[in-house]
């Protein structure tokens, strides 16, 4: 059977309608959608392509997470428990301290800082929530002398498995501070992945040089104890020089005054002399005539206001209103009437010695 040319041009035209409609339908639903996803699937890739090529050539990282991954105890946490406590107590013992006691924590992950960020991408999103690694905390005490506590403390330090110090706490005990408690808390990274598989038991670094002088200045000056009072210096006894021998009081002739000179005359001539003596402490008043004295001054003769007087075998000269310590010596004297008195044989004692 034969068809005309137009139904056959229209079944063309109409089978390519139908294809051109189907292709439609195909490619929106369908060849659109998985392209997008296949684009998307080459731009991710390519990207970690290009991050694993970055970390790949970033060996100052790579030798440094190396380097950290020394550090850790153990893949595992009990090895990780029980090489921190045994090596914590052998440094007690090391140091001299007694009753140590060692306390940790279970691991707890740790968030990485990209948590904090605003991420809108989800692999982004995904890389925050990762946990890289877990923190142990721990405590370590011992009780000692000032000189073990800072040594462990020093010790501690030295030890590049305890990753971080986060408080130490130096006190004394009892009444005397002798005795002092230790207490440091720190931080442990526990990092399975980062940690090699053969890490053994953690050697214990001795601290340096300058650490043990640090230990030992801190030991040396006890800010616990208050500074013992300064010495009480000795008294050096003063030489006391012997006492002078009191030399006798002479005799007090400044309290004798003569008080008056007296000549008893007749037919113009001196037939008796006498002086007058006061006593100005006790009053007492005595008339001399010569041969008499006082306090061995004796009187010779009277020639107007001029007493001759006589003392130990000298003659002297004192005037009325003048005391027996005021005596001058005769031949210093200008008193008429005196050159021609004879010395006197003898002398009465007075009772005024």
């Amino acid at each position: 059977m034969t068809r005309s040319p137009g139904k056959l041009i229209g079944l063309v035209v109409a089978l390519v309608a139908l294809g051109w409609i189907g292709y439609g339908f195909v490619g929106r639903f369908y060849l659109k959608p998985v392209g997008k996803m296949e684009d998307e699937i080459a731009r991710l890739e390519g990207i970690s392509k290009r991050l694993n090529r970055e970390m790949d050539h970033w060996i100052p990282v790579k030798k440094q997470l190396k380097g950290f991954g020394s550090t850790l105890l153990s893949q595992e946490f009990d090895k990780t428990e029980h090489r921190l406590r045994t090596t914590l107590q052998e440094i007690g013992l090391k140091t001299g301290l007694g009753e140590v006691r060692v306390s940790s924590s279970p691991p707890k992950a740790v968030r990485t800082p990209l948590a904090e960020a605003r991420l809108r991408n989800r692999m982004l999103r995904k890389l925050a929530d990762a946990r890289d690694f877990a923190v142990i905390r721990g405590s370590f005490t011992g009780v000692g002398s000032l000189e073990q506590a800072a040594m462990g403390l020093a010790y501690l330090q030295q030890q590049p498995w305890l990753h971080r110090i986060d408080r130490v706490t130096i006190q004394p005990r009892g009444r005397d501070r002798s005795a002092f408690e230790l207490d440091v808390g720190f931080s442990v990274i526990f990092a399975p992945d980062l940690c090699p598989k053969d890490a053994g038991m953690p050697v214990i670094v001795e601290p340096d040089e300058d650490s043990v002088l640090v230990a030992r200045a801190i030991a040396g000056r006890n800010v616990f104890v208050h500074p013992a009072p300064p010495p009480v210096p000795v008294a050096v006894p003063t030489p006391v020089e012997p006492a002078p021998i009191p030399v006798p009081a002479g005799p007090a002739y400044d309290r004798w005054r003569v008080t008056g000179l007296v000549e008893r005359r007749r037919a113009d001539e001196t037939v008796g002399v006498e002086a007058w003596v006061l006593n100005l402490d006790t009053g007492e008043q005595r008339v001399l005539e010569p041969g008499d004295d006082v306090l061995g001054v004796a009187l010779v003769w009277v020639s107007g206001e001029c007493g001759l007087f006589e003392i130990d075998g000298e003659r002297v000269v004192i005037h009325q209103g003048q005391t027996l310590a005021d005596r001058v010596s005769a031949n210093s004297v200008d008193c008429p009437g005196i050159e021609g008195v004879k010395p006197m044989t003898g002398a009465r004692t007075g009772e005024g010695e």
